[in-house]
């Protein structure tokens, strides 16, 4: 049985946010839509940013251990999971200096160091929810679909700010590829909840878990329908860019925040 952990709650968020963003950031980046000049202004903007938050996570992801130094002593088990998270957390965050490195020297980021970058990514997103696929006596984490929650849950949070920031630049000419993105993205995180809940309908579980039908409500409502129903919209013209995606991107992050705490207290055995 688990606890409710708010420290791996803003750990498992926080890694998801950053390593979707990342791996947006580089679809987004070597597309057409942006133009070079937009490329290297919003490096600057999102590699820092994306440092700091990669940091809150790992200062959170040891607290949660009661003492921070104590996750030192992971590293003395390589093939523990916290010293697997631990290490693919400090090569993304290495990856995100150098790219910091190469940006306030006027340098462009070369394709490789994306293409280092996001294998990081996904081996982190995968550590991240191995951990919890492989938890022992935890049912309702223990299946193939955890692993698919955790990069949809990314992919959702990193379109949502690259729609953001796509916007800030005012890259109109493109920003219906850009509301197609953040629709299907929706759609993908969806498919996903449906199949997550299936899976709970039909495995046979010797635990009663905490009831969140009040929750799940909420995060459908704010977190997966009225996005939609906001890119829908702009999608249309019924909505200005900028309006929709600050109630977008607000929307996907509450959402997010509310579904990683269901999926915690789905741990919770009553």
């Amino acid at each position: 049985m688990a606890e409710l952990n708010l420290s791996l709650i803003v750990f498992t968020l926080l890694m998801g946010l950053c390593t979707g963003t990342f791996l947006s950031y580089t679809l987004w980046q070597a597309s057409s839509i942006p133009s070079a000049e937009v490329r290297k202004k919003a490096a600057r903007q999102v590699m820092p940013l994306l440092l700091v938050l990669a940091g809150i996570a790992m200062l959170a992801s040891a607290t949660h251990l009661g003492r921070p130094f104590r996750f030192l002593n992971a590293f003395h088990n390589l093939g523990s999971m916290i010293a697997q998270e631990g290490l693919w957390s400090l090569v993304f965050g290495i990856i995100l200096l150098v790219a910091i490195f190469l940006v306030y020297k006027d340098k462009k980021i070369p394709a490789a160091l994306y293409i280092i970058g996001s294998v990081v990514s996904c081996g982190l997103l995968l550590v991240c929810s191995l951990v919890y696929v492989r938890a022992n006596g935890i049912p309702a984490w223990n299946g193939g679909v955890t692993i698919v929650y955790y990069f949809s849950s990314a992919l959702l949070l990193g379109t949502a700010v690259i729609y953001a920031l796509h916007v800030q630049y005012h890259e109109e000419k493109a920003g219906k590829e850009m509301t197609v993105a953040a629709l299907s993205a929706v759609a993908v995180q969806i498919i996903v909840s449906l199949a997550f809940l299936l899976q709970l309908r039909l495995q046979t579980m010797d635990v009663v878990l905490p009831s969140t039908v009040g929750l799940d409500m909420v995060r459908w409502g704010i977190g997966l329908v009225a996005p939609a129903v906001i890119a829908y919209l702009a999608l249309k013209g019924k909505i200005g860019s900028k309006n929709a995606v600050r109630f977008f991107l607000g929307c996907v992050i509450l959402g997010e925040i509310f579904s990683r705490l269901i999926f915690f207290m789905q741990g919770i055995h009553l």
